[in-house]
């Protein structure tokens, strides 16, 4: 772990400090396009940013943030945006309905009522945006909507897309496989919901995209047995363990001071390159 690494997490520490990191990492970067409502709800909107014109049209990235289900704003997650533009991509961040307004699967819905938004965006703006499968990628309980999203493939079918729209998913520290229910976050947002609708590694995930999975040892939180059961019944994961790491390691680890954080940064870049290629991102390995 890093001394920026340490810094990083004090300020997340303590009671809504992922804003302060965020504007230390990103500035005032402010979206190309805010608000794109995806939906009729209030929380149903996303924002999109765009890499440099002489980059576009770009592939697309969708971020997930997590929250255990219960909070999160797309505003504190312009680093995530930064770092993605800068390699060449189209970012979008949404937000979504949160428990206790709704419980699962709504935030699940929600999840494909975005990237089947932002499929329908790019065949309508393609100098922006290219229109090829798009690449997923979340924190936490933004991982687990993610993959879940795919997993369980009534989801993308019911807003007409497939499991082959999807270039591949990165999940930082998601759970995957945490049934029974034994902490509060689990059971306000999923109630009596039983473990094959609800768990990924539940599922047959003979038809995943390309995974990539990063878990913290230190992980505390979301325990690191979750990535390791959904790398062994998936496929197409791919496993990376960072040493001396906790939960929240795995998500500043994208931040731009950080430069030392490759144990992080290094496997996303070279998941990125495999399976959703830009020029930008070559030129930076």
């Amino acid at each position: 772990m890093t001394t920026n690494s340490i810094v990083a997490m004090v300020l997340l520490a303590g009671c809504d400090k992922l804003g302060a990191y965020n504007h230390w990492q990103a500035g005032d970067l402010e979206p190309d396009i805010a608000a794109l409502s995806y939906g009729p709800d209030e929380r149903q909107v996303l924002d999109l940013y765009l890499p440099d014109p002489s980059l576009q049209p770009a592939p697309l990235v969708i971020w997930f943030y997590g929250g255990s289900w219960d909070s999160g704003d797309r505003g504190k997650y312009a680093f995530i945006a930064k770092r993605f533009t800068e390699f060449g991509y189209a970012v979008a961040i949404h937000d979504y309905r949160l428990v206790p307004d709704v419980r699962f699967p709504d935030f699940i819905e929600d999840g494909a009522s975005a990237i089947a938004f932002m499929k329908n965006y790019a065949g309508q703006n393609p100098g922006q945006i290219k229109d090829v499968p798009i690449m997923l990628a979340g924190h936490s309980a933004g991982a687990y909507n993610a993959v879940q999203l795919v997993a369980d493939q009534q989801y993308l079918q019911a807003v007409g897309l497939d499991a082959d729209d999807i270039a591949g998913i990165i999940g930082l520290s998601g759970p995957y496989d945490f049934y029974p229910y034994d902490v509060a976050a689990t059971r306000n947002a999923f109630g009596e919901t039983p473990a094959d609708q609800s768990q990924p590694v539940a599922m047959d995930l003979t038809h995943m995209p390309p995974l990539l999975l990063i878990t913290g040892t230190r992980d505390h939180t979301v325990f690191p047995r979750n990535s390791r059961k959904l790398a062994e019944l998936a496929p197409s994961a791919e496993l990376v363990e960072v040493p001396e790491t906790g939960h929240a390691g795995t998500l500043i680890a994208l931040g731009f001071y950080l430069t030392t954080d490759d144990a992080v940064l290094n496997p996303v870049k070279q998941f990125l390159q495999s399976h959703l290629p830009t020029k930008a991102l070559a030129a930076s390995n």
